[in-house]
C-alpha cells in the first residue's frame, strides 16, 4: 500500500521536491558509462536541476517557453525535464531516433527556444536545420563534444554556468505560480498517418495518472526499476518516471534492447513497463530452449507449465490455490519456474506492465503460470496515457484474454460502430496549433474518440479488438481485424514481424519477416545452406516450413480471416526505412506503398 506521505500541491515538481527531502543521499538514477554503472543521488540531481534551471533563466526563458528534449533515456533527460518545469516552462519530447526533418518539424511546430540533444547524431540533425528554426536560441549537447558553433554548449558547461549564477528564489517563485491547468508537456503522436500532432498535456492530467496509477498498482517504496521504453513515449514518461519518483524508486536507464537480457540478469529489476514484443521475445527464447532439451526434461517442463496454467487464475484473483494444486505448484516451481526466473533475472519481479499494443493470451498466461504478474494497460497519448490498466490483483481481479481493468474516475463506452469513447481527468487539452484536429478528436458532448475498436463486459473490463483505421474491409464487405491475426503469428518463434493487407481485395495476404536467427539454426539441421537472407527466403524447403506455420494459424480463424498467400521478406521493417513508428508500430500504408509490387504479385490469379 501507499505510505502516509501525502502531497498538498499539484505538480511533478512537488513529487521531486518531497523526494529530495525524504531520500536525500539515496540513489535515484543510474546509467552505464560503457564500463560500469554510475549513480546519481536525489541531492545530486536536485543540484543539477537548480543549476540548469538558472542557466535557462539567464538565457531569457520565460514561463510557457518550450524546451525540446531530443535524447535517449539518460540522467540528463530527467534533469532537463525537471529544470524546464521548474521555471514554468513546457517541454517537448523528440524520439532519439527521429531524423533531421522529423526533429525540425517538432522544434518548429512547438516554437522551441532550446533543444537538449543527446549526442552527435541529434546535434548534427538540429544544426543542419537551424536556418528553418528562428526561435531556437541554444542547443545543449549531453555528450562532451566540442562544437565550434556559438549555438551549441555542452550539458556540463550549461550546468557549470548555472551554478555560478543560481536563481533559487526566482525558480521557487516560478514553481509556485504553475497552475494545474497549465500545459506541462508536448508529446507528439508517432504519426502512423500524416504529420505528428503535439498533444498538450497539463500538470493536472499527468498528476492524476501518476498518483492514481500508484494507488491501483500498490507498489512498495524504493523498488528497483529498469527503464527501457523511450522517455519520449507517454507511458514511460508518466508511469515509468513520474510515478516511479513518487515511490522513491531506483531507476536504471537501459542501454537499449540489445543489452536488455544482460541487464535483466545484472540488475534483477522489480518493476518495468514493456511493449508486448519484449514479452514475445522472452517467451520465444524460452520455448526454443525447451525444444533443445532431452525428451524427459521437455516432459517435465510441459507438466510444470500445465500446472502453472491451472494456478494462473488463482494468482490473477489473489486467491488461495486448492490444496492439491498448491502441492503440485510447489513442485513445479522448485523444478522449473524458480530456476527459469533466476536464469532470466526475473527472480525479484513484483510486476511487469504490458503497454503499447495487445498482448496475446498465450504469452500473458505463460508469465502468470510462473507467478510473474504481467499487468496489461491501454490508453492513448491523448489520455495521458491511461484509460484502463490492471492493478494489484489484491485490489481488483485480473482477467486473461485481453480484458483490462477499468481505471478509476474514467468513463468508457462503446459507440454504435464499435469505437471506444472515453471521459475523465486525463483527457488532453488539445493538439498544439491544430484546432480542427482537436475538434475532430471529440464528440459534441466531450467524449474522446480513441480510434480503437473494443468491447466492455458486464463488470466494466475493456477488451481492444483492433484499430479503427486498421480494419480491413474485403471486396466482399467483410470486416477483418489484422492485428489479431498478426499477434497470433508473432507468437511463433520463426516469425519476427508481419504485416497483413487486403483492403478492398478478395482475400488477405501477409508480408512475413522471419526470425533469421531461429530460421538459420533450423536450416542448418535440414542441410540447407544459403549465402544470404535473400537466398534463404527463396529456398523451397523454407517456403514449405512457413506454409505449415501459416496453415496452422489459419485453422484458428474463419475462412475470410485466413491468409491465402504470403511473401517472406529478407529484411526487417525498421524506423530508419520508414515502416515503423518510434514505438515499433507498423505503418501499414507505408508498407503497402513500399511493397506494392510484391503485394500485387500475390493477387495475380
Amino acid at each position: 500500500m501507499l505510505s502516509d506521505y501525502h502531497y498538498n500541491t499539484h505538480t511533478v515538481l512537488d513529487l521531486f521536491k518531497d523526494g529530495v527531502k525524504k531520500y536525500g543521499n539515496k540513489v535515484l538514477l543510474n546509467r552505464h558509462n560503457g564500463t560500469q554503472w554510475e549513480s546519481f543521488t536525489w541531492n545530486q540531481v536536485d543540484t543539477m536541476v537548480k543549476a540548469l534551471a538558472s542557466y535557462f533563466i539567464d538565457l531569457g526563458l520565460k514561463p510557457g517557453d518550450v524546451v525540446s528534449i531530443y535524447s535517449e533515456n539518460r540522467p540528463e533527460w530527467a534533469i532537463a525535464d525537471l529544470a524546464t518545469l521548474s521555471i514554468g516552462g513546457i517541454d517537448a519530447a523528440i524520439y532519439p531516433t527521429n531524423s533531421a526533418p522529423e526533429a525540425a518539424y517538432i522544434l518548429k511546430d512547438s516554437s522551441s527556444v532550446v533543444c537538449v540533444c543527446s549526442s552527435k547524431f541529434q546535434t548534427d540533425n538540429v544544426l543542419s536545420k537551424k536556418s528553418e528554426l528562428p526561435n531556437l536560441k541554444k542547443i545543449i549537447v549531453c555528450d562532451d563534444i566540442n562544437y565550434n558553433d556559438d549555438m551549441v554548449i555542452t550539458f556540463k558547461d550549461a550546468v557549470n554556468a548555472g551554478n555560478k549564477n543560481l536563481h533559487v528564489d526566482e525558480i521557487e517563485n516560478r514553481t509556485k505560480n504553475v497552475k494545474p491547468d497549465d500545459v506541462m508537456t508536448l508529446i507528439y503522436t508517432s504519426g502512423t498517418t500524416g504529420d505528428p500532432k503535439g498533444v498538450m498535456l497539463t500538470h493536472k492530467n499527468i498528476m492524476f495518472i501518476c498518483l492514481t496509477f500508484n494507488k491501483v498498482e500498490a507498489l512498495p517504496e524504493g523498488f528497483i526499476h529498469l527503464s527501457l521504453l523511450p522517455l519520449s513515449h507517454s507511458v514511460e514518461r508518466t508511469m515509468d518516471y513520474y510515478s516511479v519518483l513518487e515511490r522513491g524508486a531506483v531507476i536504471y536507464y537501459s542501454r537499449g534492447t540489445e543489452y536488455f537480457a544482460e541487464e535483466l540478469k545484472e540488475i534483477r529489476p522489480q518493476c518495468d513497463i514493456l511493449v508486448p514484443r519484449v514479452f514475445e521475445k522472452i517467451y520465444n527464447g524460452v520455448m526454443a530452449k525447451v525444444k533443445e532439451m532431452p525428451e524427459k526434461k521437455q516432459k517435465i517442463f510441459n507438466w510444470a507449465l500445465s500446472v502453472g496454467l491451472q494456478a494462473a487464475p488463482y494468482f490473477m484473483a489473489a486467491k488461495r490455490k486448492p490444496p492439491l494444486l498448491a502441492v503440485k505448484y510447489a513442485v513445479a516451481n522448485k523444478l522449473i519456474f524458480s530456476k527459469l526466473k533466476n536464469a532470466l533475472g526475473l527472480d525479484r519481479v513484483i510486476c511487469w506492465g504490458a503497454a503499447g499494443a495487445p498482448l496475446a493470451k498465450e504469452i500473458h498466461d505463460f508469465f502468470w503460470a510462473m507467478n510473474l504478474q504481467v499487468r496489461k494497460g491501454y490508453g492513448l497519448t491523448e489520455t495521458s496515457p491511461v484509460l484502463a490498466v490492471d492493478g494489484s490483483p489484491k485490489i481488483k481481479p485480473i482477467k486473461s484474454d485481453g480484458w483490462i481493468c477499468p481505471f478509476p474516475e474514467t468513463q468508457i463506452k462503446i459507440a454504435d460502430e464499435g469505437e471506444i469513447l472515453a471521459k475523465g481527468p486525463q483527457l488532453m487539452k488539445g493538439y498544439l496549433n491544430k484546432p480542427e484536429a482537436t475538434k475532430e478528436m471529440f464528440t459534441d458532448d466531450g467524449w474522446i474518440k480513441t480510434g480503437d475498436i473494443g468491447v466492455l463486459d458486464s463488470e466494466g473490463y475493456l477488451k481492444i479488438t483492433d484499430r479503427k483505421k486498421d480494419i480491413i474491409v474485403t471486396a466482399g464487405g467483410k470486416n477483418i481485424a489484422p492485428q489479431v491475426i498478426e499477434q497470433r503469428l508473432l507468437i511463433h518463434p520463426f516469425i519476427e514481424q508481419v504485416a497483413i493487407v487486403g483492403d478492398a481485395r478478395k482475400y488477405i495476404v501477409a508480408l512475413i519477416v522471419p526470425n533469421f536467427e531461429t530460421l538459420t539454426q533450423w536450416a542448418a539441421t535440414q542441410g540447407i545452406s544459403a549465402p544470404s537472407n535473400e537466398e534463404l527466403v527463396k529456398n523451397p524447403d523454407v517456403r514449405k516450413k512457413y506454409e505449415a506455420i501459416v496453415n496452422e494459424v489459419n485453422q484458428e480463424f474463419g475462412k475470410v480471416e485466413q491468409i491465402k498467400k504470403f511473401t517472406l521478406l529478407p529484411q526487417q521493417f525498421t524506423q530508419e526505412t520508414g515502416e515503423l513508428t518510434p514505438t515499433l508500430k507498423i505503418k501499414r500504408k507505408v508498407i503497402q506503398k513500399k511493397y506494392a509490387d510484391i503485394i500485387e504479385e500475390m493477387y495475380k490469379e
